[in-house]
């Protein structure tokens, strides 16, 4: 007895072509592939150098020029040396609204208790000492560096 395919033709087949089709039991083992596959590509990884470069990735990509070089260019220079408290602490802050973070970094506004720490005031202090927004050409020297383009 020959063993039943599945055309993966249209269902209306004259028969005047030539019938293309997987039996029953590889249909059953690539859909087990497939799942297994599907699955694993969901998975989002979470070891620390993975966590560090979306740590980066979240600075660099705010959508407000000020604050993706300012915290753009503070991240690729620190979140590689920072422990995992200080990465909690860092992303507590990347959490916020963009425009509080600068008005918190710029010190526009009070912090609130939950992001006054340590990183906040290394941010604070980076802000402060940083040529960035003197003049247009140096956000064009900092994107550039950076690879904010």
């Amino acid at each position: 007895r020959a063993p039943a395919f599945r055309s993966l033709a249209a269902a209306a087949d004259d028969g005047a072509g030539a019938r293309v089709g997987l039996s029953d039991e590889l249909e059953a083992r690539a859909n087990a592939r497939w799942d297994e596959l599907a699955a694993k590509h969901r998975e989002i990884p979470a070891d620390d150098a993975v966590r560090r470069k979306r740590l980066v990735y979240r600075s660099k990509q705010r959508g407000w020029l000020e604050v993706d070089l300012l915290l753009g260019t503070w991240a690729s220079e620190h979140v590689a040396g920072l422990t995992k408290a200080e990465c909690d602490a860092y992303e507590d802050i990347l959490n916020c609204e963009t425009i509080d973070i600068f008005n918190f970094i710029t010190g526009k506004d009070p912090l609130p208790p939950r992001l006054d720490n340590d990183i906040m005031k290394r941010l604070q202090d980076y802000c402060a000492a940083s040529p960035l927004g003197v003049r247009p050409v140096d956000y064009a020297a900092a994107k550039e560096k950076d690879n904010l383009t």
